[in-house]
């Protein structure tokens, strides 16, 4: 996915006067296991097809620049689901047990959104709310709690789960690695 983003303008797959370069994609094409010349044409161009009077008839019209990248962007946010996808799906086969042991839950301060399918972009939104919440705990309860202790002052301790656990689980670097953080090696 990194090698398709690895220019900032499209001219190196061809659509501007300059030579047509096929080496930037020789290798995403290798990755994605499609000939070059293939990929070139689905980044650069797409097929029209029409129905008129009974005939069928496929026009290809070649993108222009902007739709180019576009086009590029759409793969690689296509590419960047499935392999979510892929990673949530080993990771839940590999924590499949008879009965229900452990759950990991996720707090979306505005709401919780039940989706048939959530992809990645619902798992950001919640893990940016997870550090929010974190942020919250950290700030507030814990810091006013400790507060009191220090000064002494008599107060009815405050329970909360401290979720830290989950966005370690999330945003570590090593040891273990987190969700991002395989994510980006994969990716």
């Amino acid at each position: 996915i990194k090698q398709l983003g690895k220019t900032k303008e499209m001219d190196v797959y061809g659509i501007t006067d300059k030579q047509p370069s096929l080496e930037l994609l020789a290798f995403p094409a290798y990755l994605l296991g499609i000939n070059q010349d293939r990929l070139k044409e689905k980044l650069t161009s797409r097929q029209m097809d029409s129905k008129w009077g009974g005939k069928s008839e496929s026009i290809h019209v070649t993108l222009n620049v902007e739709q180019a990248c576009y086009t590029r962007d759409a793969l690689a946010k296509a590419l960047h689901a499935r392999v979510f996808d892929f990673l949530v799906d080993s990771i839940n086969k590999a924590m499949e047990k008879d009965h229900e042991e452990y759950n990991i839950g996720v707090l979306d301060i505005y709401g919780f959104e039940i989706f048939q399918k959530n992809g990645f972009e619902q798992f950001c939104i919640n893990f940016v709310n997870e550090k929010l919440q974190q942020i919250f705990i950290e700030l507030t309860l814990k810091a006013e709690q400790e507060e009191y202790v220090q000064e002494g002052i008599r107060w009815t301790p405050i329970e909360y789960f401290n979720n830290k656990i989950v966005c370690d689980l999330i945003e570590n670097k090593v040891n273990p690695p987190g969700i991002m953080s395989i994510l980006d090696d994969v990716c």
